[in-house]
């Protein structure tokens, strides 16, 4: 199970602090580590420039996110993966976006909002946006649940349905029961969550990361040591002092 850390997406974090942060992410074990949406603010953007010259990760890989309108930017913020965000329809843009970011050797994974609402409405729109990202060259389709109006089950029963088409899945979400949600997307087949892991109290000093009860969720652990140790971590890293 790998581990999509969406924290610094969200943070007011000075970009001093926020280098900090992605080293305490990369040491918690998570796999990506998104430094923001460069196409939308300057912040992001210095941060990706230190990034590049100060930031020496061992486990996680910084990734910049974005919608395909951003694709200049996130070029430029020249991290080794890339997250393109899509919402609904646009299947020639999307195309083209991976096709371009694939074709400079960047990791691409799209994140799909909406897509369990989408899925709701019309099932076989809301899965033409998850091939043709696959199509395009994206390594993994994150399968939003932005809204949170479904169960946990719910979320299951879809994602075990689209994972038979064979293109490698993500889940993302968030809502009070979001940690259900994302033990019962991996059971499913889900091979990388989406979520704000770390929880960081009395400065950037020290990270404290939850472990998952069953008690909790109703269903048990999966069996993946760091999702264990994190998943149910909520809180942003926004909150560091």
């Amino acid at each position: 199970m790998d581990l999509y850390d969406i924290s610094l997406r969200r943070t007011g974090l000075s970009t001093s602090d926020s280098l900090v942060a992605a080293r305490r992410l990369d040491a918690l074990g998570v796999t990506f580590v998104d430094g923001g949406r460069p196409g939308r603010s300057s912040y992001p953007r210095r941060f990706y420039a230190r990034a590049a010259v100060e930031l020496r990760l061992r486990v996680a890989t910084l990734i910049a996110s974005g919608g395909p309108e951003d694709l200049v930017a996130l070029m430029a913020a020249e991290t080794p993966a890339v997250a393109v965000v899509v919402q609904g329809h646009g299947f020639s843009v999307l195309r083209e976006a991976v096709r371009q970011l694939v074709r400079a050797e960047r990791r691409v994974i799209v994140e799909a909002r909406d897509f369990f609402d989408g899925w709701l409405i019309d099932p076989d729109d809301a899965l033409e946006v998850v091939l043709t990202a696959a199509e395009a060259g994206a390594e993994t389709v994150i399968l939003h649940d932005t809204a949170g109006a479904l169960w946990p089950d719910q979320v299951g029963e879809i994602l075990a349905v689209v994972a038979e088409t064979g293109v490698p899945l993500g889940f993302g979400g968030g809502g009070g029961d979001s940690v259900a949600k994302q033990l019962f997307a991996a059971d499913a087949g889900a091979g990388l969550v989406q979520g704000s892991y770390a929880v960081v109290r009395g400065g950037l000093d020290r990270a404290v990361s939850p472990s998952v009860h069953p008690a909790e969720t109703g269903v048990a652990p999966v069996p993946c040591p760091r999702l264990e140790q994190t998943v149910s971590a909520q809180k942003a890293i926004g909150g560091v002092r």
